[in-house]
């Protein structure tokens, strides 16, 4: 499939300890598309490379606390601490949300998080083809093998590490939206984040050694117990 991968760097003048961005750094993305009016069908394919949030200065380096001051988070105005001058660099990939690539630029070019200012100082894009299974064919395969777990391992080879884990991210979405329609569960890990012990175990029930670039995905079905009526 083709994805059009995103960075954007954003300075503040003043990055206050906002919730929706500190909170939850890993949606930071889909949190603003989502406060700028973009619906949760479109901002539900955008997929971030890292996890974490990092402000630094003009130089690079950590930014730090510069003072304390007011500002409006969700119609009121609360007491916060804040960085001057605190820069962003965001990754993430869209994997099929129907907007191009002229409307994220300008969705970021509005410059405003919240009652925070920014300014875009950076917007570049790039599309990537990946060699993915057809998601839909991989969960039915699962589910036809699940009694009441079964594990599979999908290769996500010749992705750079700044696509692999929004990759990871979209392929765990889609599996656990197909298994919450029939009440099942997925779970998804990606051998390079598992301690070497957790490694050792998926590799023993795969019956096969993995690689860095193995995701390994187990569904779950809930067992049902019948019941039976007489009279």
């Amino acid at each position: 499939m083709e994805v059009t991968v995103y960075k954007v760097q954003i300075r503040f003048e003043k990055l206050f300890a906002d919730p929706m961005i500190f909170d939850d750094p890993a949606n930071l993305v889909r949190r603003y598309f989502l406060s700028i009016g973009i619906p949760p069908e479109k901002t539900g394919h955008l997929h971030q490379s890292t996890g974490d949030v990092t402000p630094v200065n003009d130089s690079g380096r950590p930014s730090v606390v510069s003072g304390t001051a007011d500002y409006r988070y969700q119609g009121k105005r609360v007491r916060s601490d804040y960085m001057a001058g605190a820069n962003l660099e965001i990754n993430y990939a869209d994997f099929g949300s129907g907007l191009s690539r002229d409307d994220h630029e300008k969705l970021w070019r509005k410059g405003r998080w919240g009652d925070m200012r920014f300014e875009t100082k950076d917007f570049t894009d790039k599309t990537a083809t990946i060699d993915l299974p057809d998601v839909a064919e991989l969960y039915q395969m699962l589910s036809a093998r699940a009694t009441p777990t079964t594990l599979a391992s999908v290769e996500l080879e010749n992705l750079p590490d700044s696509l692999f884990k929004a990759t990871v991210s979209y392929l765990e979405e889609r599996l656990k939206r197909l298994a919450e329609d029939e009440g099942a569960a997925v779970e998804v890990y990606a051998t390079r984040d598992l301690a070497p012990e957790e490694r050792k175990a998926l590799e023993k029930r795969l019956t096969r050694e993995s690689t860095d670039s193995t995701v390994h995905v187990i569904l779950s079905k809930m067992e049902t117990t019948k019941s039976h009526t007489t009279g």
